[in-house]
Order: C-alpha cells, then sequence, then structure tokens
C-alpha cells in the first residue's frame, strides 16, 4: 500500500523549494527509496527520487504535468 509523506530536507530540482510530498510503497518516516514519486508543493514538479551511494536527488520530469498544489 503506498503512503504520502511531506519532506523538508530535499529540494525541488526546478525551484529549489525544500515543500516536497513523497509517494512511496516501501519508505517510512526515515527512509525512502529509488524511484519514489516526488511532487513540488510551491511549483507543482514531479518526479522521481534518484539516489547515487549517499547522494539523493529530485529528478524532476522533463514535460510538465497538470498537478493540483496543496
Amino acid at each position: 500500500m503506498s503512503k504520502t509523506m511531506r519532506l523538508s530536507w530535499l529540494n525541488c530540482a526546478k525551484c529549489d523549494s525544500n515543500k516536497i510530498e513523497v509517494t512511496t510503497e516501501q519508505g517510512n518516516d526515515e527512509w525512502i527509496y529509488d524511484g519514489d514519486k516526488l511532487t513540488c508543493l510551491d511549483c507543482g514538479a514531479t518526479g522521481e527520487l534518484e539516489t547515487d551511494g549517499g547522494i539523493t536527488w529530485f529528478e524532476a520530469d522533463k514535460e510538465p504535468k497538470n498537478v493540483q498544489l496543496h
């Protein structure tokens, strides 16, 4: 079952906001995973979480999607 959480430690690739919502199947309050879906609550950018070793970043989609901001 997927769950949605809000993060403040990851920045948006498009606007640098730290108001990020993540949808994850396996994650919890301490861990999220490569491929989890991300949405910026400021600019509406969407994408996936990318990881490489100890580095994590927001890989934004090239084409903007029609997103309703909270």
